[in-house]
């Protein structure tokens, strides 16, 4: 029998045309980038998801809404197939609207969440350009080194560690070149992401700060409503469960600054019995990770029908 995990990706995967299918013939999915529409109108969500420009969908600001609206709808649509999950992570702001479809808030909230982590992380970025590389078949434990070397001259970081051998990091641009030749050297096979969500960076504390303070004053006034998950959630930086709504209220923010922990995630899912990964949004690389850590375990994406009509069929 399946017992399923949703992982709900990052932004940084989201094409022109994701979805299209879905959206055409399903309220489900329509609602949600008819309400970011309401909600963000400035971001003119459809024309942007299904005309494009592709590179003005790829851009963050863009991005994550567009992640957001496409998770949150896929969501509904799996929802009304009665398959839900026992379940649930979130990668970077996936992890919002990971919690807007569990019920810890509204969809709108996540989006306002999502727009303000927009402006404020910029803020701080000061105009100060980062890439990101994924560091692969190379020990964390080196790459952590390399770049605590490297540090001492430019911002650099871990931003995800996503397995024994593999992680996330952030890098001012002007050093991508001579930091890639360095993992490169150490044996490390190296990719740029051009299009990652920026967060786990140690430069974002204030602005995790000052959403927690808008955050928790909006809860306060009873603007935003805060319930406990109906699902079973996972905290993406500290790897394990959350107990309740106050621990959420707490760390909801906390993955700008602090880096992901998908590789406790993951490995805390199969722990905890899920057999079944169905990857919610356009990328594969959470269902990637599952896949590397068990390879006995099914795996499921939601980017193409036949995707979601294995996990519906699955779970039911």
């Amino acid at each position: 029998m399946a017992a399923i995990g949703y992982l709900f990706t990052a932004a940084g995967y989201q094409y022109v045309g994701a979805g299209r299918k879905i959206y055409d013939n399903m309220w489900a999915m329509r609602q949600f980038f008819d309400r970011v529409e309401k909600k963000l109108p400035d971001i003119k969500i459809n024309k942007l998801a299904f005309i494009g420009p592709q590179e003005e969908l790829q851009a963050e600001e863009n991005g994550v809404v567009f992640n957001a609206a496409y998770q949150a709808g896929m969501f509904e649509v799996l929802k009304e197939k009665k398959t839900v999950p026992e379940q649930i992570m979130g990668f970077r702001s996936g992890e919002l609207a990971a919690h807007a479809c569990a019920g810890t808030f509204e969809f709108e909230d996540a989006l306002a969440f999502i727009y303000r982590k927009n402006i404020l992380c910029k803020e701080a970025l000061g105009g100060v350009k980062f890439s990101q590389l994924l560091v692969n078949t190379l020990e964390t434990g080196k790459t952590t080194q390399v770049c605590g070397e490297i540090n001492k001259s430019v911002k650099c970081c871990i931003t995800s560690y996503n397995s024994a051998d593999s992680a996330t990091v952030a890098v001012e641009s002007k050093l991508k070149e001579k930091l890639i030749e360095v993992f490169k050297k150490a044996g490390a096979s190296v990719i740029d992401l051009p299009y990652e969500e920026l967060s786990g960076l140690y430069i974002f504390k204030e602005a995790a700060d000052r959403l927690k303070a808008e955050f928790g004053e909006a809860v306060k006034n009873e603007a935003i409503k805060v319930d406990k998950p109906v699902f079973k959630m996972y905290s993406q930086v500290k790897g394990d469960m959350y107990d309740n709504a106050g621990e959420i209220k707490a760390s909801l923010f906390d993955y700008l600054y602090m880096p992901s922990r998908n590789d406790l995630v993951i490995h805390n899912m199969m722990k905890n019995c899920i057999n079944t990964f169905v990857e919610i949004g356009c990328g594969t690389f959470l269902g990637r990770l599952a896949r590397k850590a068990d390879s006995g375990k099914r795996v499921l994406n939601t980017h193409d029908l036949a995707g979601i009509s294995a996990a519906i069929k699955l779970a039911n």
